[in-house]
């Protein structure tokens, strides 16, 4: 009885080891990647080390108070079409659409004026432009049963991009 017990528990302990390697070995990308897997943290998020330049649309929203959190700003990054190709993603799900800016703070001041920041905050629209910005810090998991992808910013590639301001999309993210 207690052989079948110890082997129940080795069983299950290995399937769980398995299942975890699986889930962590389920990110691929079209072509070389310089981001590269450095942590798995049980049950949905993987980071990864290294730094990389990607080019896409940024988007700069401000988003008003809601369900008693203040407002502030949502920093998002829609990589184009070279850029996905490098950037690690869930092999299950397609390549990365969006990548959210953690360091919300040091990418305005890097990108907005001041009286950018303050005429987004007035109207309540957005600024968008093409962008290549120097990211570190990649991380993906998932919450409410979608994936998501997020980085760090350190720079602006190149020349920094002229961003517009532009009426806000009819776009609500939701659960």
């Amino acid at each position: 009885m207690k052989a079948h017990a110890l082997l129940f528990v080795v069983a299950t302990f290995a399937l769980g080891a398995a299942n975890a390697q699986a889930q962590e070995a389920r990110f691929i990308s079209s072509e070389p990647s310089p981001f590269k897997r450095s942590v798995f943290v049980a049950p949905n998020e993987t980071r990864f080390s290294g730094s990389a330049t990607v080019s896409g649309t940024l988007q700069v929203a401000w988003e008003p108070e809601s369900e008693g959190f203040g407002g502030g700003y949502r920093v998002v990054l829609k990589p184009d079409a070279a850029s996905q190709r490098r950037l690690p993603h869930d092999a299950g799900r397609g390549p990365v659409s969006e990548i959210w800016i953690r360091n919300t703070d040091t990418i305005i001041s890097a990108l907005l004026s001041p009286a950018q920041r303050k005429a987004g905050l007035k109207q309540q629209h957005y600024f968008s432009g093409q962008v290549r910005l120097v990211l570190n810090s990649y991380r993906t998991g998932v919450d409410c049963d979608m994936r998501g992808y997020n980085a760090l910013f350190v720079a602006v590639a190149d020349e920094r991009p002229a961003l517009a301001l532009a009426p806000r999309p009819d776009e609500v993210p939701s659960c």
